[in-house]
């Protein structure tokens, strides 16, 4: 069996499955309260006691407000059979305001359409901030390009005894406009390690209570219903519950319909009894539920500020006669793409062919009938493709090799090179920033 707690989403057809929202485990140290059924009660319940001012004048000068009981069910049966509140003496306990909720309903169409978020999302992002990791890595890129400390890293021909050194670029900023005219603190976030918080997608469900003003004059079941209906809100005749902990619903009379109930008809048995019912409809959620035995709601992400794909090397693995000193171009098992070993820099010739001289051809300025690159590929060829390897050799010196690629595949990411290509004594490592 399968429940949100325990789902595994899975990618089929290269499309990820979606999140249930509790999968994994919890490394955040970031809280979030949760909120539920009984918050949503507890707020009709302070908008009734303590907002809508439901006030009735006393015999004299005096006014008092009308207290407000939330019923349990076994209470709300027996005033659904007429019998008002008494105290110990048997007197009503009028006026009263009455509530109880009756049912909770969740309507897919709804809850789905008409909330304004779709719970079927799986998580929602509700914080992102800067991860305590980017400081280090910070000082790893030096953005400013800042020399002479310790703790920023520099490149390595250009590091004092002691300090960091980085294969990777720094200095992304030191050319910024708006850091050459002083602005240090400029709130750049392109280049940051970013801890992203999310939580479940919200649960909706719609609370539903049937409320009762109970009065024994008219004047006063006047006042009460006039405080209500005055106290709502101009767009859409609703009000809006706040909760404690920050959440809040919106809250609508059912039909904005106020039903009458009296006992006009049997004064001479019972007191005069003047009540009026209505049914108040409240749009809810469960967000990051904290039940028993439930996950740890809240998840976290950290970005990678920096990934490549691509073939790098093992410093210091380069031999000292392996230049291709044989053969002056890297590549050779393919003469339509003559390629120079030692500077492979770009050229904008057709037939990629390097313009300088070499041991092969010493003068560009002479044709030779025996150059390969002079000759044409085979009809439906494909011109070879080359990746480019960049090494350090043991003396510190970056080194360049072209390598040929026998075939791509897209989808995985992955580059095959030739068999018979020749490393010069590098070895191929995959490295991630």
């Amino acid at each position: 069996m399968t429940t949100r707690y325990t789902a595994n989403p899975q990618t089929r057809f290269n499309v990820p499955g979606l999140p249930s929202g509790f999968q994994g485990k919890s490394l955040s140290d970031f809280t979030i309260p949760s909120v539920g059924i009984e918050d949503v009660d507890k707020a009709l319940f302070d908008l009734f006691n303590s907002e809508i001012p439901l006030i009735v004048a006393g015999d004299g000068t005096e006014s008092k407000r009308v207290p407000v009981v939330f019923f349990a069910g076994e209470k709300w049966a027996l005033n659904k059979r007429l019998r008002a509140l008494r105290d110990r003496n048997g007197a009503l306990i009028l006026p009263l305001c009455t509530a109880v909720r009756t049912s909770i309903i969740q309507d897919p169409v709804f809850d789905i359409t008409g909330r304004g978020i779709n719970q079927q999302t799986g998580e929602i992002v509700i914080h992102r901030r800067l991860d305590k990791s980017d400081r280090g890595y910070q000082g790893l890129i030096n953005r400013m390009l800042l020399k002479h400390q310790k703790n920023l890293a520099v490149a390595p021909g250009q590091a004092d005894p002691g300090q960091l050194t980085t294969l990777r670029t720094v200095g992304d900023l030191a050319d910024d406009p708006v850091v050459l005219q002083g602005g240090l603190l400029l709130p750049d976030r392109r280049n940051n390690i970013i801890e992203t918080i999310v939580v479940p997608s919200p649960q909706f469900f719609t609370a539903q209570y049937d409320v009762t003003l109970w009065t024994q004059y008219t004047t006063h079941m006047n006042t009460l219903i006039e405080a209500l209906i005055a106290s709502q809100l101009p767009q859409g005749n609703v009000w809006r519950l706040d909760s404690p902990k920050g959440y809040w619903f919106l809250a609508n009379v059912d039909a904005n319909t106020y039903t009458a109930d009296t006992n006009t008809d049997d004064y001479s048995q019972t007191e005069r009894l003047v009540r009026y019912k209505f049914v108040i409809k409240v749009p809810g959620y469960i967000l990051a539920s904290k039940v028993p035995g439930a996950p740890v709601p809240i998840k976290r992400y950290v970005s990678s500020p920096s990934i490549t794909f691509e073939t790098g090397v093992v410093a210091g693995t380069l031999d000292d006669n392996s230049a291709g000193v044989d053969d002056p171009f890297l590549g050779a098992d393919d003469p339509t793409l003559p390629l120079d070993a030692t500077d492979a820099r770009p050229t904008n010739r057709r037939d990629k062919r390097d313009h300088r001289d070499t041991r092969l051809f010493p003068d560009i300025n002479s044709t030779n009938p025996d150059d390969p690159a002079l000759k044409a590929l085979a009809r439906g060829t494909q011109p070879a493709q080359y990746k480019r390897v960049i090494g350090i050799d043991r003396n510190g010196n970056q080194v360049v090799r072209l390598l040929r690629i026998k075939g791509t595949n897209k989808a995985q990411g992955e580059t095959v090179l030739a068999s018979d290509a020749s490393l010069g004594g590098l070895t191929i490592v995959v490295t991630e920033d």
